[in-house]
């Protein structure tokens, strides 16, 4: 069984909807972010322009990653994203690279 850490840092209802913009990938609004480290699963979630995770925003994955593993870590590599409407969870590397 997978341990959980949801954050609740993250609101009910959207204060934005701009879509995140990193790199050479466009995140629209809404959409899932999650990270596994050390057993635990890690979420967070685009809203009014960036990641945000516990409750404080981020430009970048991998400045969101290092919250957690307190390492160098590549973000592109570390979250797995699920946009708003669908069901299923891609690497994000992978999603900036076929887009």
């Amino acid at each position: 069984m997978e341990n959980i850490k949801t954050d609740p840092g993250l609101p009910n209802k959207s204060g934005g909807s701009s879509a995140w913009k990193v790199k050479d990938a466009t995140f629209p609004h809404g959409t899932e972010l999650r990270g596994r480290y050390k057993g635990y699963v890690y979420y967070g979630k685009v809203d009014n322009g960036a990641f945000v995770l516990h409750g404080k925003p981020f430009l970048s994955p991998s400045a969101a990653a290092v919250t957690i593993t307190r390492n160098p870590v590549d973000g592109w590599l570390f979250w797995d994203c699920k946009f708003p409407g669908r069901s299923t969870w891609m690497n994000i590397y992978k999603f900036k690279n076929a887009e």
